[in-house]
């Protein structure tokens, strides 16, 4: 059958393809493709020609069309195929994405949203159309049904990336799909959705998955939510200190993870890096480091305030542009912790009802000396006059 599949698709006119196809059964259309492409036999030829003899014009080669797509998708999440067959159909794939009309579109993207939060993918490869779904879908014209509306291209997208955004993930997915996102037209409320949910994500993850996950955060940032991604991060690492610290204060009565020093200064530092670099090349990064930090100066920095903080602000130091603002940004914490603990010294109801503030000159000196012991030389390549004001 394949064969004459492939004769047909020769002749110049589609016309007996089309018709010897309207002859078959979807479904066993479907499992010769699939046998035809566990066994790794010409299946990019045959794939092409089913697709041409499934023009969307016609309601059967529609659902003819949309019947092998998505059994193309489920070929390559099943790891059955070897990497070069699955690179070919997902190839293949990707060029057919706009011959569908604005319904199968649709019903695609809700396919991969249900695999997405049911926990039915295998290996994340078919994620590589998902954008392409979303991107085609935006320049379809007239109403389109999603869920129970009808909406234009643009209002569908947005509609499907929120039920995305509010459905489960996998953890083994998430640096997969936020780099997807990438790829994505995204308005500023779409990209302010995608980085609250990869943000929350951030505490199911290992420790060591948080690098890759900060840099395509970090990439993802360039389309805007810039100071939610580095408010998000800053925070993350503030609570992971905060335990760090109740852990060897030795407060049995805290039931929390221990993760061991070396590896957390470690992991602050790798995503220190990937920060700095991407200021480098994003200066918008750095000004929204030094808003969301001021701002919370002036909420009480100095309670907030936490190694990761000062890491990241000494290495933001190095950049010439934002040298002088970190260190008066510096100097003004440690004059407003200094003044903090006068304020607190000379009163016993301050005492009891606010919390003992940090003293951020010797957090400071510590987390100097601690990077020194880890050789953390980008950190300590600041001159002592600047650092020491």
């Amino acid at each position: 059958m394949d064969q004459k599949i492939l004769s047909l698709a020769a002749e110049k006119t589609a016309d007996s393809l089309q018709a010897f196809l309207q002859t078959l059964k979807e479904e066993d259309l479907a499992n010769l493709l699939q046998n035809q492409a566990v066994k790794g036999r010409a299946v990019g030829a045959l794939l092409r020609a089913i697709f041409r003899g499934s023009p969307c014009s016609e309601e059967a080669g529609t659902l003819r069309r949309r019947k092998i797509y998505t059994r193309c998708m489920q070929l390559v999440e099943s790891g059955d195929l070897q990497k070069e067959t699955a690179s070919e159909i997902i190839g293949l794939l990707m060029l057919e994405v706009h011959c569908f009309p604005g319904p199968s579109l649709v019903e695609l993207a809700n396919e991969f949203i249900a695999a997405i939060t049911g926990g039915s993918l295998t290996n994340g490869k078919s994620l590589e159309l998902f954008p392409i779904i979303l991107t085609a879908l935006v320049t379809k014209k007239g109403k389109l049904v999603c869920g129970k509306d009808e909406l234009s291209g643009e209002e569908c997208k947005k509609q499907l990336i929120s039920t995305l955004c509010s459905g489960r993930w996998d953890r083994r997915y998430v640096i997969q799909l936020t780099s997807m996102f990438k790829d994505v037209p995204l308005t500023p409320e779409e990209i302010g959705l995608v980085m609250e949910k990869v943000l929350k994500m951030f505490s199911k993850l290992n420790l060591q998955e948080i690098p890759p996950l900060v840099y395509q955060l970090l990439i993802l940032s360039s389309k805007g939510s810039r100071g939610k991604v580095l408010e998000g991060i800053v925070a993350f690492f503030n609570e992971l200190d905060r335990q760090h610290r109740a852990e060897q204060s030795g407060d049995e009565l805290l039931d929390l993870i221990t993760v061991p020093s070396g590896e957390l200064r470690h992991v602050e530092g790798t995503v220190v890096l990937h920060v700095v670099f991407a200021m480098t090349l994003d200066c918008e990064l750095g000004r929204a480091l030094l808003k969301h930090l001021k701002a919370a100066q002036q909420g009480g920095f100095s309670n907030n305030i936490c190694p990761f903080s000062i890491t990241l602000l000494l290495s933001v130091a190095r950049i010439q542009r934002f040298e002088e603002q970190v260190f008066d940004l510096l100097k003004a914490s440690v004059f407003k912790s200094f003044k903090d603990l006068q304020l607190l010294q000379g009163s016993k109801f301050l005492q009891n009802l606010v919390p003992h503030p940090s003293c951020v000159s010797t957090m400071i000196l510590e987390v100097v000396k601690n990077r020194a012991a880890l050789q953390h030389h980008h950190i300590l390549a600041l001159g002592s006059s600047e650092l020491f004001f």
